[in-house]
């Protein structure tokens, strides 16, 4: 699951600030060797617009990294609307699609005293993200004939500036 909450942004003359949504991906096998599928979800009151903006951003028909590169390895099964929340911060967030599915993120532990261990991975070159604040993550969801059930899985908060310009 990868969680949108685009703060400021625009596709072209759409403008995409306060747009939500998640996508669901699922792979067989190694994303490069694609056959995946996913499903977007976004809120309700998104427009056809910005749907069609995330559309063509996430199936990479517009180029840029890292959906120029991974767009063509998944096809795009279906599209939901639903209330979406997040809550939390950095990796102690809760993605909610309402009556789809949730994620909750946590932080590493210390293993012996319980207490929150802060790990970052620093890809200055990275073409995803530059600096993701690493954690652990549990997730079950299921739309349009997608279910992914994992528990205590890798979980990855970070910011990201994708331009094609």
């Amino acid at each position: 699951m990868l969680g949108f909450d685009i703060l400021e942004g625009s596709c072209g003359d759409v403008d995409l600030a306060g747009v939500t949504a998640i996508a669901v991906l699922d792979w067989p096998g190694a994303i490069h060797d694609g056959g995946g599928r996913t499903v977007l979800i976004v809120a309700p009151d998104t427009s056809e617009d910005q749907v069609d903006s995330l559309h063509q951003i996430l199936t990479g028909q517009l180029g840029c990294d890292p959906w120029g590169l991974l767009g063509g390895t998944f096809e795009v099964v279906g599209l939901v609307r639903a209330p979406i929340s997040f809550e939390g911060t950095g990796v102690k967030v809760t993605m909610i699609a309402e009556g789809l599915g949730r994620a909750t993120g946590d932080s590493l532990k210390n293993s012996v005293t319980g207490e929150d261990h802060q790990a970052q991975i620093v890809l200055p070159d990275g073409f995803i993200w530059k600096k993701g604040e690493c954690g652990i993550g549990t997730f079950e969801i299921e739309a349009e004939g997608l279910h992914l059930d994992y528990a205590d899985t890798n979980w990855i908060a970070y910011e990201f500036d994708w331009s094609n310009a």
